[in-house]
């Protein structure tokens, strides 16, 4: 896989204006073991693949030599993908973090807001502005 990666890059940068056509073709086999392990070592091949493109000579010209918009789209489509992924899996323990944080700070007897004397108070202050 990382191979077809590494001739599409070569490609790309040798290519002086040529372009890849990209075909499509149904495939019928027999069927594959779809297990939790199967698909995770197969993730885990295709992120690893990843890890060494980006340490490469051609990530680093492609980066150089692609527009912005493509740029963009080469990484999310490689490392940027792993990464968002990875960002999202630390800010949702910090997010459950955060609010046990402020749960546990008791903010309501912070803030005077949420006194039920401050809402009496505002309206009557209220009356005293209609007249």
């Amino acid at each position: 896989l990382s191979e077809d990666i590494f001739a599409g890059m070569d490609f790309t940068l040798r290519g002086e204006g040529r372009h890849i056509q990209h075909s499509e073709y149904f495939h019928v086999s027999k069927g594959r073991d779809l297990g939790f392990n199967t698909v995770l070592l197969f993730f885990s091949k295709l992120s690893a693949g990843t890890g060494e493109q980006l340490l490469t000579r051609q990530m680093a010209r492609l980066g150089e030599r692609l527009s912005l918009p493509q740029f963009l789209t080469l990484y999310y489509a490689h490392g940027g993908f792993y990464l968002t992924q990875f960002l999202l899996s630390l800010c949702v323990p910090a997010l459950v973090f955060i609010w046990l944080v402020v749960l546990l700070d008791a903010a309501e007897a912070d803030f005077p807001a949420m006194d039920p004397r401050f809402a009496q108070t505002k309206q009557s202050g209220a009356s005293v502005m209609a007249q």
